[in-house]
């Protein structure tokens, strides 16, 4: 059977996102090929993404798999299968792969699913804002997800600030808490359809590509009550997102959520301030403020994807305010000594 390399790569590199660290369980650090499709399924969330003739079932390891395929000089692979390997030629290449026949995955733990529905416009902007102000700390686990409302309402926050977005119209199915950590792997696969599930959502993209996820089952904290307020208008400067860009080098972690600035508003001025194990960086700009000193801390792609859209904040006593199509920001500030 030949197969074309980058084919392949590209599947595996779709479905990585659902592979273990550990394996917690069994096969859940493996691809496991199914019905002409990759599978990877590591408890938390699973993808699958369709392989058209491959005829090839089994479970392989992913570390070796995955390394080895961008190593292999020719663009078509001979593949060939015996009862336990899988054997690759390139070329004068050859490599013979442990393969295990029986796929040992839980996969019947994700249940059914329903009819498939297309997504709204704006949901994939949105989740992509909410996330950003999703808590990392798990003593608070609910604020580590972002709230789906059935109503078009998408929001996160994790005690100190909060983003909430609201669709046009009611989204496609019912109410779901999705962790944020895993947002980012739901935006990369940009899906166009969603389904729900028992204790599961599902999303789908025009390639085929599936993820299912986990969802969290607890109810959100009602936070209409801290949405409306009014303050005195601040502009930020024009060279701010340049500040930012900057700072976002020293405020880089190994995951999108991790990441943050600290920002300080004061008279005349407006101060950055990013920090890594490998070096920081303090950067200021010129300003029209007379109140007293006072700070709050963001995701650097979060305030960025703000700026874009809008400069123009409110300040009041203790929280600042942004406000643009379809979403609002909120942050509580703190004084500064």
């Amino acid at each position: 059977m030949k197969i074309q390399k980058d084919k392949l790569i590209e599947a595996l590199s779709l479905v990585k996102p659902g592979l273990a660290q550990k394996e917690v369980i069994e096969q859940s650090t493996s691809f496991a090929f199914i019905d002409e499709s990759v599978v990877t399924f590591n408890d938390e969330l699973c993808i699958r993404h369709p392989i058209p003739g491959l005829k090839l079932e089994g479970a392989v390891k992913a570390d070796e798999l995955y390394k080895l395929l961008p190593r292999l000089k020719q663009e078509e692979l001979e593949l060939e299968i015996t009862s336990n390997e899988i054997l690759l030629t390139s070329g004068r290449t050859e490599v013979g792969i442990r393969l295990e026949t029986e796929i040992v995955l839980p996969l019947d733990s994700i249940g059914k699913k329903g009819i498939w529905c297309k997504l709204p416009e704006h949901f994939l902007n949105y989740l992509q804002l909410a996330m950003g102000s999703s808590a990392n700390d798990m003593s608070k686990p609910i604020l580590t997800c972002v709230h789906v409302h059935k109503q078009g309402i998408i929001e996160g926050s994790d005690g100190m600030q909060i983003m909430r977005c609201e669709l046009e119209d009611p989204f496609p199915v019912g109410t779901f808490l999705l962790p944020a950590r895993h947002a980012p792997t739901v935006i990369a696969l940009k899906p166009t359809q969603v389904a729900e599930g028992k204790g599961w959502i599902h999303f789908k993209n025009k390639q085929g590509t599936e993820i299912a996820l986990r969802t969290f089952e607890d109810d959100f904290p009602n936070t209409d009550k801290f949405m409306d307020m009014e303050g005195e208008v601040f502009s930020f400067p024009r060279s701010f997102s340049e500040i930012l860009e900057r700072a976002s080098v020293f405020s880089k972690r190994d995951h999108l959520l991790d990441e943050v600035v600290e920002v300080t508003i004061a008279e005349n001025k407006i101060h950055v301030k990013a920090k890594s194990e490998s070096g920081w960086l303090k950067e200021n700009a010129n300003i029209r403020y007379k109140g007293d000193p006072i700070n709050f801390s963001i995701a650097p792609y979060l305030l960025l994807s703000i700026l874009n859209e809008t400069t123009e904040c409110e300040i009041s006593e203790n929280r600042l305010k942004f406000q643009g199509g379809g979403w609002q920001y909120i942050t509580l500030l703190f004084n500064v000594e």
